[in-house]
């Protein structure tokens, strides 16, 4: 899997430049949305696409794949999301300092799923790096904190893209 990040820019060049720095393929993939609300490629690889704080992610892998990414800030403002939105282990482990690793982890896993952020988030852990049969690999690009969720992938490697 590879995760492609970069500045905020137009999000359809630059997830057309991700899918084909990835397949190698200099051809306009055709973008369609799912029932769900989550868009993929026609004829292409799996793909999930965030963005936060002026900066973007487009995570690219050959199976399903779920991403997400928040800019490193003050998380205090964002703790009673953790009693709302985490299972009961992660409500116990989380702090300011690692609020934004679970939740960019939790993201990943229900855009994995596309079961939606109102949808049950507090009934699944993300805590011990899988959820089921689904890997939540966590990483850090500078000041961005990220997250991607698959079943066959246990490693992300990162590219930028400047526009």
């Amino acid at each position: 899997m590879t995760a492609y990040l970069g500045k905020t820019c137009d999000r359809g060049v630059f997830i057309q430049m991700a899918l084909r720095d990835y397949t190698g393929e200099q051809r306009v993939f055709e973008i369609k949305t799912r029932p769900t609300g989550k868009p993929y490629a026609v004829d292409g690889p799996c793909f999930s696409f965030a963005d936060s704080g002026g900066y973007v992610l487009c995570a690219v892998s050959g199976g399903e794949v779920g991403a997400d990414l928040e800019l490193r800030r003050d998380a205090k403002k964002y703790m009673g999301v953790a009693k709302r939105f985490f299972a009961p282990d992660e409500a116990a482990a989380v702090t300011e300092d690692n609020f934004f690793e679970l939740y960019t982890a939790k993201e990943a896993y229900v855009k994995f799923t596309e079961m939606g952020i109102f949808s049950g988030m507090e009934r699944f852990s993300a805590l011990g790096g899988k959820v089921g049969g689904v890997n939540i690999i966590k990483f850090s690009e500078g000041g961005l904190i990220c997250a991607a969720a698959s079943e066959t992938e246990t490693e992300v490697k990162t590219k930028w893209i400047y526009l």
